[in-house]
């Protein structure tokens, strides 16, 4: 049974499900135990981005037999990722929700770019000896992820609406295998593909590495039919390709090393290879066992262990959009602050505490496209970029709270987070919102001499006599917040003492 010492990575693909448990030793992971489901989610959801019944069921019974095995490691060591299916939801919050109930772990739904990322670092962790630049091939039920770097750095990325089981559907729906839908297939994805793979052909790379599912499916075929011994080359492809088109149907389709399971959405697959080799110029492909989940791991542990990615992609934003950094560490250490006096009685979780430091490092980065209202671009921007570590949640998250750290808030202010979030981002806003009034004047106040009480949704600021008269400015913009702090839920009560002053002179300045 895992315990406290373990992690758990979860990938929740378009075409299977898959559960990776691993204890760190002497800084190595070890696998405890792997479970893969293949649902076949992407297949469920039609043009419109709804979820047949039968798929979700499937999906949430899956979900709750990994529930088992997730008991006895903490949250915080669980990462669960969800790919291109939950993407092209039209309401992925309803079936999410339900989702994370039957896992009893959050759910977050990851960019494109960002699985290419962490497949990447997947197959770096496994392969990590050679010097040269590595393109990195991830063959899914609803995407293709390529991403290109060189040891553990990423140089580029890239996720392409093609994967195994839609390409399937398209070009082979009715299971006929003829060689006019192979040059269909294969000259259609060509095209789509040619444009996304230039960059990664003209930065250039000296190894292919392929990961996932339909790859290692194409080895074992190509290594049980005595077609090679490990590599998979142009020659393997034609060959797999003429024992399909011989066969006529995927019915009929009887190689050695192929799952019944597979079988169904091995033609899409192989189609989309054989493009990428043609489009790519790539000659031979060794294959790796890792892919996402492993990725997924190693992320974790990193965000752990200060090694965290999204530290460089908000550093690189910061630089991007000339935040003033003074200015920015000052609220971020005054947010630290206040943090350390509620996070416990708020019971404010290390993710959450993270993710509302970030965002008072980069509240103000709206303020290289305009300076009037530039709460909103600061949340455009935060949402809609492409930052590396980050999922489509947390970066969501981010928005919201730059969004309204400042001006009135509306009662629709946590559209787009899910419910169990509402309390969390509700009580990081307002602190945030405190931070950045105590250091409007962008004199880096120091905010030792003040003491912040909260019990349940109720603040006490606590400050030494005099003190809103000596800052008049301040007092105005605090007395406006008790009442701008209303549809959070939340208030804020202003108390003036003596008593303050000496719990004030045990603190750090």
């Amino acid at each position: 049974m895992p315990h406290r010492s373990s992690y758990a990575a979860i990938d929740l693909g378009s075409n299977s499900f898959h559960l990776l448990i691993a204890r760190l030793e002497h800084d190595q992971l070890r696998v405890l135990d792997r479970v893969k489901d293949m649902v076949r989610l992407v297949g469920g959801v039609d043009k419109r981005g709804r979820l047949d019944a039968q798929t979700r069921a499937n999906a949430l019974a899956s979900l709750s037999r990994f529930r088992q095995l997730l008991e006895g490691i903490p949250e915080h060591q669980i990462r669960v990722a969800a790919t291109q299916s939950f993407r092209k939801l039209r309401h992925p919050g309803q079936f999410i929700s339900a989702a994370e109930q039957a896992l009893g772990a959050p759910i977050e739904i990851i960019s494109g770019r960002e699985e290419a990322r962490l497949v990447y670092q997947g197959v770096y962790a496994n392969h990590p000896l050679s010097k040269h630049k590595r393109l990195v091939i991830d063959i899914g039920g609803g995407s293709t992820e390529l991403a290109l770097g060189r040891s553990r750095k990423l140089l580029v990325s890239e996720s392409m609406q093609y994967g195994c089981v839609v390409s399937s559907q398209d070009y082979f729906g009715d299971g006929k295998i003829t060689s006019k839908r192979w040059t269909k297939a294969i000259a259609n994805v060509c095209r789509d593909m040619q444009e996304n793979t230039l960059r990664f052909t003209e930065t250039g790379f000296r190894e292919v590495i392929g990961a996932s599912g339909t790859i290692r499916a194409i080895q074992a075929i190509a290594v049980n039919m005595g077609w090679t011994e490990q590599h998979i080359n142009s020659e393997v492809l034609q060959r797999l390709q003429q024992a399909m088109t011989t066969a006529g149907h995927i019915d009929k389709l009887d190689l050695p090393g192929l799952s019944e399971r597979r079988r169904p959405v091995l033609a899409g697959g192989v189609a989309i290879l054989a493009a990428l080799f043609q489009t790519m110029h790539i000659n031979s492909m060794t294959v790796s066992s890792a892919a996402l989940r492993e990725g997924l791991l190693q992320d974790l542990i990193g965000r752990l262990h200060n090694d965290d990615p999204r530290d460089s992609s908000i550093a690189a934003f910061m630089q991007r959009h000339a935040v003033d950094q003074r200015q920015s560490q000052a609220v971020a250490s005054t947010v630290s602050y206040l943090l350390g006096l509620v996070a416990e009685p708020w019971s404010i979780s290390s993710a959450q505490t993270k993710l509302l430091l970030l965002a008072a490092q980069v509240h103000e980065a709206g303020l290289a496209i305009a300076n009037s209202q530039y709460q909103l671009h600061t949340a455009y921007l935060l949402q809609h970029s492409d930052l590396p570590g980050f999922s489509q949640l947390e970066q969501r998250y981010l928005a919201v709270l730059a969004r309204w750290h400042r001006r009135s808030i509306t009662a629709e202010w946590h559209d787009g987070l899910p419910e169990r979030l509402h309390a969390p981002a509700a009580r990081a806003v307002a602190l945030l919102r405190l931070a950045v009034i105590l250091q409007r004047n962008r004199m880096q106040m120091n905010c030792a001499q003040l003491q912040l009480r909260v019990q349940q949704n109720e603040m006490t600021l606590m400050l030494p006599s005099g003190w809103l008269t000596e800052h008049p400015l301040t007092a105005q913009d605090l007395q406006q917040e008790q009442t701008a702090l209303g549809p959070l839920g939340i208030t804020l009560q202003l108390r003036e003492s003596a008593d303050v002053i000496a719990v004030a002179a045990s603190l750090p300045s």
